[in-house]
């Protein structure tokens, strides 16, 4: 975990109804083991499509696969399930 992921998770313990962004998996489980509320990019995108801000999650999962973000195929799979798309590129 760097240092900016602690001093986030350290800023939320101060305030109290804190949800973090994080998507480290060691952030994550600290956050956890602390009781914080936290959501991820996906988590993001998906409550995005909820609201109608976004038409598709799909072609924003492409572009942060461009980069070097990494999630697992099957947590892609269920984002895209869970917003009634394909998961065929």
């Amino acid at each position: 975990m760097d240092p900016g992921e602690a001093s986030v998770i350290a800023l939320a313990k101060e305030f109290e109804d804190s949800l973090l962004l994080l998507d480290d998996l060691k952030a994550r489980k600290l956050a956890r083991r602390l009781n914080l509320k936290i959501t991820g990019t996906l988590g993001v995108i998906h409550k995005a499509k909820q609201l109608g801000i976004i038409d598709s999650v799909k072609p924003l999962i492409n572009k942060l696969l461009e980069t070097d973000f990494r999630i697992s195929e099957k947590i892609i799979t269920e984002i895209l399930k869970l917003n009634n798309e394909s998961a065929n590129r």
